[in-house]
């Protein structure tokens, strides 16, 4: 990092329950996102932050965020601070690494005070809701029943049994209220209580997160304007090929959330899920660009020239590092396409491609301008997926290999699942419709598993690759480009109004991209990379 002043807009912040977007915003108009989850980190590399600090991070129902890839940014020059919540316990873990930690909460942890990760735990409602708290933290009833000690509203002796009544509860039912009553009921004094109660609702109430929340962003508010210098990492990232594996799935999938401040690039990467089948085909290309560029450079082949003529991008979105990126591609796929078979393969891989989106393509249903430009970059999209697929086979010499049964019925289930395929029956009909005999169909599923591989499992067929290409590139991005679809979404993400989504039109989306008519958004949301459901149905809502 340079050392120059540091700027609100270069600080992103993970809050959620703890405080609300609002109420941080006027002590520090920083960039604010939704609670981390896990590869929330590596994907905000992409956006060049300078400082990142978490304060809120989901716990059980998404993965929490990896401390790998805490490290990883770190390791990249970034600050990276911890408070109040998911913050306080990561910095508690890595402050040996360099995470900064900060409040009360943070020093009781880094102390041993506290132990559990539950003493912060709490449910909270949806990011339609802002994630509203729904429970109260075990570390604010410790806050609030001292500081009720320190006024003489409690003796000590009642204070533990109000708190131990408290770690009883499970963090997602957890409430002072409830813990006051238990303690009632194990004998304590019900004056003293009463009385403590009134005092609690008399202002009483410690919210210890937010008070560290609150002091996290008045330090980092000390910050602004500041000269910061890069970070003195004292530490050697060592990449297990889990973390690897995490790197190259969030290089190839847009961010998790949408938000007003984000580069017209992340927007147009997040428009294209809204494509149903094709998306999930660019998101293939992505993974396969990512994979054969990785091949040319281990080959140290020099780039060719990238054609235009051969490629939907236009010429001003023909950015030096895909320029060179693809003329890699070019000057791999020029060794290999002259062996015996590469072709013959293509075409066998390209009517897998076909298959899987529910499309006949050669049929022409255009009705108008536009539907003809969609339509052929969607004939561009699968043959350069068909073409990098095929490559991919061909540059692995283990590819033939068998992957676990358990690994193929796994993808079958899931691909059976997306064409709506519940049982023998049916899969024998759609088998009839497709004209597929059951040993193409394994043939196909088979070769669909290695493309899950190269895409999105690459430790199946090796390590190492991150070494080919920064964290901090989307390659996403670059399968649009090549397709024909960035400059057309780029258009629409510029010129989005909100109206009412019916549910009709919400099937009429699934039928329109070849989903499943029984499907429904949660399964489609999952499909289509969508964190939350609600996110889907809404950015559904916004789409002309």
């Amino acid at each position: 990092m340079d050392s120059i002043a540091l700027e609100p807009s270069q600080i992103y912040i993970y809050l959620g329950p703890t405080l609300s977007v609002t109420q941080a915003s006027q002590i520090l108009p920083a960039r604010y996102l939704a609670p981390v989850r896990c590869g929330d980190i590596l994907a905000c590399l992409r956006l060049q932050p300078r400082v990142i600090a978490i304060i809120d991070g989901f716990f059980d129902r998404n993965a929490s965020v990896w401390h790998k890839e805490i490290l990883w940014a770190i390791a990249a020059g970034v600050r990276v601070f911890g408070a109040s919540s998911m913050g306080a316990l990561r910095a508690t873990e890595l402050e040996a690494f360099g995470m900064e930690g900060f409040g009360t909460i943070f020093t009781a942890y880094r102390d041993g005070k506290y132990i559990g990760d539950d003493e912060v735990a709490i449910l909270h409602s949806n990011a339609t809701s802002q994630y509203k708290p729904l429970t109260d933290a075990l570390v604010n009833i410790r806050a609030t029943v001292n500081h009720a000690v320190s006024q003489n509203i409690l003796d000590p002796a009642i204070a533990n049994l109000i708190i131990n009544c408290a770690k009883k509860q499970f963090f997602g039912q957890r409430y002072l209220r409830q813990a006051v009553a238990d303690a009632e009921a194990l004998g304590g004094d019900a004056k003293v209580l009463a009385h403590f109660w009134n005092f609690l609702e008399n202002g009483g109430y410690v919210d210890q997160k937010q008070l560290d929340a609150i002091g996290l962003l008045k330090h980092l508010v000390t910050m602004v304007g500041e000269s910061l210098e890069q970070n003195q990492v004292q530490f050697q990232l060592s990449k297990s090929m889990f973390i690897e594996e995490l790197q190259a799935r969030v290089a190839i999938r847009p961010l998790a959330k949408a938000y007003s401040w984000l580069p017209i690039k992340e927007k147009v990467c997040q428009e294209a899920r809204l494509l149903g089948r094709v998306y999930i085909q660019l998101r293939n290309l992505a993974g396969l660009m990512r994979w054969c560029d990785a091949i040319a450079q281990s080959q140290n082949l020099p780039p060719l020239t990238v054609n235009l003529a051969e490629v939907n991008v236009i010429s001003d979105e023909l950015e030096p590092a895909l320029g060179e990126r693809w003329g890699r591609i070019q000057a791999l796929l020029k060794i290999y396409s002259e062996h015996d078979g590469f072709h013959q393969q293509f075409e066998q891989l390209h009517g897998f491609i076909l298959t899987m989106v529910g499309k006949n393509l050669s049929v022409d249903e255009e009705e108008n301008q536009t539907q003809s430009v969609l339509a052929n970059c969607e004939r561009q999209l699968y043959r350069l997926v068909a073409t990098l697929w095929t490559l991919a086979e061909q540059t692995h010499s283990e590819s033939e290999v068998n992957l676990r049964p358990s690994i193929n019925q796994k993808i079958t289930q899931n691909f059976l699942q997306q064409q709506g395929v519940t049982n023998e029956a049916e899969l024998e009909t759609w088998l009839e419709n497709k004209g597929l005999s059951a040993t193409e169909f394994s043939h196909m599923m088979r070769a669909i598993a290695r493309l899950e591989g190269f895409v999105n499992v690459p430790r199946w067929w090796s390590r190492g690759m991150s070494e080919y290409f920064s964290v901090t590139e989307c390659f996403l991005a670059d399968a649009l480009k090549l397709s024909g679809f960035y400059s057309i979404l780029s258009k629409t993400v510029q010129s989005i109004s909100q109206v009412a989504l019916e549910e009709t039109e919400q099937q009429s989306f699934y039928q329109l991209n070849a989903f499943p008519p029984v499907c429904n958004s949660t399964q489609v949301a999952f499909w289509l990379d969508f964190s939350e459901p609600e996110d889907f149905v809404k950015e559904l809502q916004t789409k002309k």
